[in-house]
């Protein structure tokens, strides 16, 4: 996926994420909708095609980089399990540490 499209999906989450139905609930439940993550090297414009996307939609945005709040040594690959939460099957993301 290139930055383009990381972009475009982005902006259609965000507009998944607001979307009403004929009485005004959210169509996606606010405890259903989770973070968007987005994984790749230093540098390729993550945070900025998220601002940007952000913009676009009109809505604010919360960036959460880590390793500005972790050694890089402690910094394991995230990836995507699944674990059971209050009985419930949840997807989360999971840290692995050197």
């Amino acid at each position: 996926m290139n930055i383009k499209q990381a972009k475009e999906q982005l902006k259609h989450s965000i507009r998944a994420y607001l979307a009403r139905d004929e009485y005004g609930d959210w169509v996606i439940p606010v405890l259903s909708q989770r973070p968007l993550l987005l994984m790749g090297p230093p540098g390729i414009g993550k945070t900025a095609i998220a601002h940007q996307a952000a913009q676009e939609c009109g809505v604010a945005m919360v960036a959460y980089t880590i390793t500005h709040h972790t050694r890089q040594s402690a910094i394991g690959l995230p990836s995507i399990q699944t674990g059971t939460f209050g009985g419930q099957e949840r997807k989360v993301t999971e840290y692995t540490i050197s």
